[in-house]
């Protein structure tokens, strides 16, 4: 531990809690009280009072640094989650886009207009029409894999063949990635760095690969796609960040160099950042400028771990805690938050123990109060009366008022808590719709690429396809499965809608099938080539009756629009969309108290789920609120869920690119759901504070010297405010050594030793007849009391009250009131609110309690007498 301006706190903290407005705030509250606190304890020691405030005062001063390290902790954690999640998102995301890239490579490369052209370039046959034919291909594949800006074909010399970008005029590449690409026995080259391929530019990702002769002769050329960097981490950076958000994102290579920034102003590219691979986070500096980082290395991709990026989230220190996003409990119940508050899970021990140690110093705080006042209404020894009884007063109003702080700064930390959760869940539900986007963003472009296969135009083109012309389509189709893992099984299908090929031999049954399903029929309509089918997530027989999306494109005969068939791409559904999920909600905890997420419609129908438990077609049951988001929208609250508290996000499918975009026709909202489990469902009552000691001594009445008046001691049983004469009070205990005493009434708790002497301890409830039940087991003190005879009882009580002196004539006796009943009670005074009197309030009457209960008093000292007399201990019951 070290110390921050007199208090104890994580070294962790040290850099950072000067920067934490509301915990500095409540720091210097808490230490002005500290300071009233010394002061009433030296007055109390001058004025004699009898009131120790020296053990009140450590404690109070102990629990600030508790409350303090604890605030600044949970809001420590909060910021750098929080950062730590921005940055693994920016690089796992960009990662898996990049795993799309190593399979595009790989099946270009195979491409049969490719080889056929790079065949007859070499061979100096290719003409500027054959050329033209190329470029239009290479311009048709970007229109639907868009994440390209440029594609190269180059002759194993380096000779530039045919490219995309026209405006280029290089026409030879002296760059090494050609002969690595001929040579390498790696299924694809991957670099960034600064290539002439791409002259006066800065450093480009560029994935490549050679172009083999199908019929076993020698590499024809080598083939270059070129990804849009800087505008898909635009597009990263955009997703992860907000208009107020003082946070800069920014991906590093291994050296910690700057490859891209979300404000090239603060980290400029190129330019190096301090990575922090070692501790959750770290302060930096950055020209001149104090900043909070964290770096974040990928968890890669299906076994692709990308270049060796690093994800890296800063945010200038004076900033990086100015949001608390509290704004996210408004709409919630208030039982349902204070349920949640009460989590045993949610909250560690020492948090949870907070509130009770404060609850605690409170008590017998207020208890040492209150038999002050007790004392003093006795005509005390003390030097000055008068002061004394202020004093008094100032001590309970001291307390008062620091328990108020200790109330809301820990109901902050609570909120605190509470709220990072719910943005947490919000930002990885936004995670886990985007990893789903951008998958089936490719799985739309996948199917209108393939849809262009020459092999399967020319084939479907004739009425009846020869044999070995549908073994082509078949040998072609197993090709693309083989690189492309996530499609359970690829078909061709002919005009007719009957299946003409498939992907692996294990699916010849189709083969002859006719599919009637309606999304086939809307392929073979489609007219337009840019756009696609998507079925239903249904249950299909192409999916072995499991539900699934289907992806198909028509397939045109070539040279003419003319629509001969379709393919058709079945989505794994069941491994990808799970482990979609999985990827969002990584956890180390299994079993039921783990996070799980989920895919539905807006029906709430299931599509997906990380829990087994969770079947496909199943009913989520969540609030519509959560399900009726506009695109991209997002929200979080707190649902009941198999008698369990969680904290669920919901963000709003919004598309990728062109997928689901204003050109693209395709429309089918899904949300994704993260819900992390909070604790057992807990049964709440919202009501006034509940027995907490309301000693209320701003309003206390102080009688003029001419008015006779009546000192009470006045405490809560349930809601009922009570008193008894000052007189008959000899203080009040904790409720901590009560032993139960066998076949004794209900209204006889049993007894406990008072100054080495056994007493009676009697629960009145059952005779006071309170409007509302009373509950037995929260009481908290014990006020003892003395009869006439010099006998000695306690009286169980809730919470402890002001001790007022009340004017002899506002006592209305309530012999007055029920003449001829035997009642406990002597007298009521009426409600006074100029005097801080909102009820009734009830004397009691010490003797005609000690007569109504004598039958079970005795027995009950008898037997405390004979523990006694056997020397045993008085155990805490």
């Amino acid at each position: 531990m070290t110390t921050y301006k007199g208090i104890e706190i994580e070294p962790r903290l040290r850099p950072l809690i000067r920067h934490m407005a509301h915990v500095e705030e409540y720091r210097e509250m808490l230490q002005r009280l500290q300071a009233v606190w010394d002061n009433l304890a030296l007055l109390g020691q001058l004025s004699g009072i009898a009131t120790d405030m020296n053990s009140t005062r450590q404690a109070f001063s102990d629990l600030t640094a508790t409350l303090l390290d604890n605030l600044g902790m949970e809001t420590r954690r909060k910021v750098v989650l929080e950062m730590k999640s921005r940055a693994q998102v920016a690089v796992d995301i960009l990662v898996r886009n990049l795993f799309e890239r190593t399979a595009d490579i790989g099946f270009l490369a195979i491409d049969e207009e490719l080889r056929r052209f790079a065949r007859a370039a070499l061979a100096g046959s290719a003409d500027d029409a054959a050329r033209n034919a190329i470029v239009a291909r290479f311009r048709a594949y970007v229109e639907k894999y868009s994440v390209y800006h440029d594609i190269v074909l180059l002759a194993p010399d380096g000779r530039i063949l045919a490219r995309l970008d026209q405006g280029q005029q290089q026409t030879h590449s002296r760059d090494p990635l050609v002969d690595e690409a001929l040579r390498t026995t790696a299924p694809y080259v991957e670099h960034f760095r600064v290539t002439d391929l791409q002259p006066g530019s800065s450093p480009a990702l560029t994935y490549a690969y050679r172009i083999e002769d199908g019929d076993g002769g020698g590499p024809l050329g080598v083939l270059c796609l070129c990804f849009r960097f800087e505008d898909e981490t635009a597009g990263i950076f955009a997703h992860l960040l907000r208009a107020d958000d003082w946070y800069l994102v920014s991906l590093l290579d291994a050296q910690g160099r700057c490859i891209a920034s979300s404000d090239p102003q603060q980290l400029p590219v190129c330019a190096r950042a301090d990575t922090v691979l070692d501790a959750d986070c770290r302060i930096v500096r950055l020209g001149g400028r104090e900043y909070l980082a964290v770096s974040t290395a990928t968890r890669g991709y299906q076994g692709y771990m990308g270049p060796g990026w690093l994800g890296h989230v800063m945010v200038p220190i004076e900033h990086a805690f100015d949001r608390d996003g509290n704004d996210r409990l408004g709409g919630l119940p208030a039982a349902t938050l204070e349920g949640v508050m009460r989590s045993p899970t949610l909250f560690s021990a020492a948090l949870q123990r907070i509130p009770e140690h404060a609850d605690r110093i409170q008590r017998e705080l207020n208890r040492s109060v209150w038999n002050g006042a007790v004392r003093q209404s006795k005509g005390g020894s003390t030097l000055n009366g008068t002061f004394s009884k202020v004093l008094l007063g100032e001590i309970a109003n001291t307390g008062v008022q620091t328990r108020d702080v200790f109330a809301r700064s820990i109901g902050q930390l609570h909120e605190t808590v509470v709220s990072s959760i719910l943005g947490d869940c919000e930002f990885q539900a936004a995670l886990a719709i985007d990893i789903m986007d951008r998958n089936l963003y490719e799985r739309a472009n996948d199917c209108r690429w393939w849809a262009l296969n020459p092999v399967f135009r020319e084939g479907l083109a004739q009425e009846a396809p020869a044999a070995h012309e549908l073994a082509r389509m078949s040998e072609s189709l197993a090709q693309i499965n083989a690189l492309y893992t996530v499609y359970d099984k690829l078909v061709v299908f002919d005009r007719r809608a009957r299946v003409v090929a498939v992907s692996a031999p294990a699916h010849g049954h189709l083969l002859g099938r006719t599919l009637g399903e309606d999304w086939a029929r809307r392929t073979l309509g489609v007219e337009d080539p840019r756009h696609y089918v998507v079925s239903p997530f249904e249950p299909s027989p192409l999916y072995d009756g499991r539900p699934t999306y289907i992806y198909a494109a028509p397939i045109a005969a070539p040279g003419e629009g003319r629509v001969v068939g379709g393919i058709a791409i079945v989505f794994d559904a069941e491994p990808q969309f799970r482990a979609m999920l999985g990827d969002a909600v990584a956890h180390d905890e299994p079993g039921a108290t783990a996070p799980f997420a989920v895919f539905a419609d807006r029906k709430g129908t299931v599509i997906a789920s990380s829990r087994a438990d969770i079947a496909a077609g199943s009913a989520i049951g969540v609030d519509d609120a959560l399900l009726a988001l506009e695109p991209g929208a997002a929200h979080s609250s707190i649902v009941v869920r198999d008698g369990s508290y969680h904290a669920v996000g919901a963000r709003m499918s919004s598309g990728y690119r062109e997928y689901k975009g204003p050109d693209d026709p395709y429309r089918n909202p899904v949300a994704a759901l993260v819900f992390v489990p909070l604790g057992a469902e807990a049964r709440v009552d919202i009501a006034p504070a509940a027995f907490a000691d309301r000693i209320r001594t701003a309003h206390r009445h102080h009688a003029d010297d001419a008015v006779q008046a009546l000192e009470v001691a006045t405490f809560y049983i349930g809601d009922e405010w009570f008193g008894i004469a000052c007189r008959d009070v000899v203080e009040a205990v904790g409720i901590e050594s009560i032993t139960g005493v066998p076949g004794m009434p209900g209204h006889v708790r049993g007894v406990m030793m008072f100054h080495g002497s056994p007493v009676p301890v009697f629960d009145l409830a059952h005779d006071l007849r309170a409007a509302r039940p009373i509950d037995a087991a929260s009481y908290r003190q014990i006020v003892i009391v003395r009869a006439p005879d010099d006998s000695v009882f306690g009286i169980l009580t809730h919470a402890l009250a002001e001790t007022p002196e009340i004017p002899l004539n506002q006592l209305d006796p309530i012999a007055n009131l029920f003449p001829g009943h035997g009642v406990m009670a002597e007298s009521v005074v009426r409600p006074d609110p100029a005097q801080g009197r909102d009820g009734i309030l009830v004397i009691l009457s010490v003797p005609r309690i000690r007569e109504r209960l004598l039958h079970a008093a005795e027995p009950a000292r008898a037997a405390a007498l004979t523990l006694a007399a056997d020397g045993r201990r008085i155990a805490a019951r």
